[in-house]
């Protein structure tokens, strides 16, 4: 009984992936623009200066930091094994980038870490292109997600012009003693 529940299983998210829109990649690789070593920053500069908010119908109290012009949230890397996303539990793989009045409210980023593909509790994106081949995320990379299955490139310039250019992504230069020992 378990075999056949397990193959339905199976099954149902293999129609699932096949059924996606295949005209936009779930995620592109950003790792030239936004690489590991700044998302780390960006990570612990959120962690240094947070506050807590819930953002999400997924977890809770996901660490926060305000910029001028629109929020980041940090998301646990074990998500719901972490569901009030406290830093001694797990770490977080995944910034979220959010504007009300964007055309797009939400960018989420993805690192995958060195070890992340062989741990069983890290979500590691899978995505299937126009010719039906499938894609997956690799080591030592940095991923913009694409929730609204909008076209990647589109979501990409706007994700740079938009927020590259404005507060993210002055963090990682500043200077280290704005840190303090991280």
């Amino acid at each position: 009984m378990k075999t056949i529940s397990t193959l339905l299983y199976i099954l149902l998210n293999i129609t699932l992936l096949f059924s996606q829109n295949k005209n936009m990649d779930e995620f592109i690789e950003i790792t030239d623009i936004l690489s590991i070593t700044e998302f780390e920053k960006i990570k612990n500069f959120i962690l240094k200066k947070r506050d807590r908010k819930f953002y999400r119908n997924y977890d809770n109290n996901n660490p926060h930091y305000h910029f001028d012009d629109f929020h980041a949230y940090l998301n646990s890397e074990i998500g719901q094994r972490n569901l009030n996303n406290g830093p001694e539990i797990s770490d977080f793989n995944e910034i979220t980038v959010h504007d009300w009045s964007g055309d797009i409210q939400y960018y989420i980023i993805r690192i995958v870490r060195k070890g992340d593909v062989k741990n069983e509790l890290i979500s590691i994106g899978i995505g299937i292109r126009e010719d039906n081949s499938i894609y997956k995320m690799k080591e030592s990379s940095v991923y913009l997600l694409n929730p609204y299955k909008k076209d990647i490139n589109l979501t990409l310039k706007k994700f740079k012009e938009h927020y590259l250019i404005k507060g993210i992504r002055l963090i990682p230069t500043l200077d280290s003693s704005e840190f303090g020992n991280l």
